[in-house]
């Protein structure tokens, strides 16, 4: 089979979990669900997966993956650390608000196994974080930001705050944008960071 032809029928299968894991959650699909919706025999989705937990993963590392394609490319051209943190702030809440299906499959369902959340934070979020803390050690060493606290610290803290808008957005049953509370949030974080008297 045709490699192009291959990561077509590849990405057919990790579209149609998003769409039937977030409708049915992680244990209540079935590698049958996504087969079904992807339009592939159950058997096909086993020459690209080990299983339904694969499956789960490989959705959090495209994510992943195309995240950082984009915060590298948009962040390149920005050499102060402020509009630096300002644009991960904004392209965080824009990407995870993007796909709601993919937001619940990683702010709710990936959070239900221990095993899920250790293997992933390791990785990605842990590259993740060393970014968000690499531009606030820049911060702090122009003296923009507070410097009491070490970096990965509030690198953590920056996230957290993140990650909650997000989850917060996910479970609300109101339509809005995520991106909306990007203005709300910068505020906030660069109001924390400032230096202390």
């Amino acid at each position: 089979m045709p490699r192009q032809a291959t990561g077509r029928k590849k990405e057919a299968i990790l579209d149609a979990a998003v769409v039937e894991i977030a409708s049915h959650g992680y244990h209540g699909t079935t590698v049958a669900m996504i087969a079904r919706r992807a339009g592939v025999a159950d058997g096909t989705i086993y020459l690209y997966f080990a299983g339904k937990e694969e499956i789960l993963v490989s959705l959090f590392d495209r994510a992943m993956d195309r995240f950082t394609e984009r915060g590298t490319d948009e962040l390149a051209g920005l050499d102060d650390p402020v509009a630096r943190l300002m644009r991960i702030i904004d392209l965080h809440l824009e990407l995870v608000g993007g796909d709601r299906d993919l937001a619940i499959i990683t702010q709710v369902e990936l959070r239900h196994s221990l095993h899920f959340l250790d293997q992933l934070s390791r990785a990605r979020v842990g590259g993740y974080l060393q970014a968000i803390a690499g531009v606030i050690a820049e911060g702090q060493a122009a003296g923009v930001w507070r410097r009491d606290l070490e970096p990965m610290f509030l690198a953590k803290a920056v996230f957290g705050v993140l990650d909650e808008m997000a989850t917060d957005w996910v479970l609300s049953r109101r339509n809005t944008r995520l991106a909306a509370r990007g203005d709300a949030v910068t505020r906030f974080v660069m109001g924390a960071l400032r230096p202390t008297a």
